[in-house]
């Protein structure tokens, strides 16, 4: 599985003009309407529920830091639970500051994280190097590649400028890159936010326009010409990937799994541990 997030994506950045590599994909096979994150809409908040499968109020990390370290052992996170049926994760993002990436990996790491690797100012230099060490994989594994490029551009000129789309733009370049390995792993692409919804150039007030953020699946045994009509929170997707990898999805998660993105099922039956 390669999980893409498009930080700051907002789903109306989304269309033929501006990203026609993802919205192809997303009329091609599963595209969820009503996504939204969780609150606060914050990209460490949600990058911490997608790792842990529960809400901001549960696993409390909601600023950068180290604090949160010692929680990690009270919860079970999607890296540690894959771990235990021997598929690694993965993870490419864009260069990050001095500073920031011994956090990260310290993060990563004690979550069961095989390996971070940052590559890139662009998003397509990102997925250039995502793309080289997906095709050196072998067996089952899950890519995690994260383009910061959209929250950069929003923050410094606003949300739907003239910058953010060329963003958006460069932030589809990459995901073109990628979209040929949806022929034999599960694609899937989304948002940890929206923004602009209350200030031009910010997210974290609760707004509509900061909550709602695009979701794509792609690939084999996703289902084609396929839109998600219900709410689907992104507290939703760490459940699918356990359930997608034939493992069991913890009990303590609070999201379910979208089996309704998918035609066939995954090679076990798992059930809630």
């Amino acid at each position: 599985m390669i999980f893409v997030l498009a930080d700051g994506l907002r789903p109306d950045a989304v269309s033929p003009s501006h990203m026609p590599s993802l919205d192809a994909l997303g009329t091609a096979y599963t595209r969820a309407l009503y996504a939204c994150t969780v609150r606060p809409s914050a990209t460490v908040a949600a990058l911490a529920s997608l790792a842990t499968g529960v809400g901001p109020t549960t696993h409390r990390l909601i600023e950068p830091g180290l604090g949160f370290l010692p929680r990690l052992g009270t919860l079970r996170p999607v890296a540690r639970e894959l771990g235990k049926r021997g598929i690694a994760v993965d993870i490419v993002s864009s260069e990050l500051a001095k500073g920031v990436l011994p956090v990260a990996w310290a993060l990563a790491t004690t979550a069961g994280v095989r390996r971070l690797l940052p590559a890139g100012r662009r998003a397509r230099d990102t997925a250039a190097a995502a793309r080289q060490l997906a095709l050196e994989a072998t067996g089952d594994g899950l890519l995690f590649v994260y383009l910061p490029d959209c929250d950069r551009a929003g923050h410094a000129h606003g949300w739907m400028s003239g910058p953010y789309i060329e963003a958006a733009a460069e932030v589809d370049a990459a995901i073109g890159l990628l979209s040929g390995l949806s022929d034999d792993a599960v694609f899937v692409v989304m948002a940890d936010h929206g923004g602009g919804g209350v200030h031009a150039q910010d997210h974290d007030t609760p707004h509509p326009t900061n909550d709602h953020i695009p979701l794509i699946l792609a690939g084999p045994g996703v289902t084609r010409g396929h839109e998600l009509t219900r709410a689907i929170s992104l507290l939703d997707l760490p459940a699918t990937i356990l359930w997608w990898f034939g493992c069991g999805v913890p009990a303590c998660y609070e999201g379910r799994a979208l089996a309704e993105a998918f035609h066939r099922t995954p090679s076990a039956d798992p059930v809630p541990v």
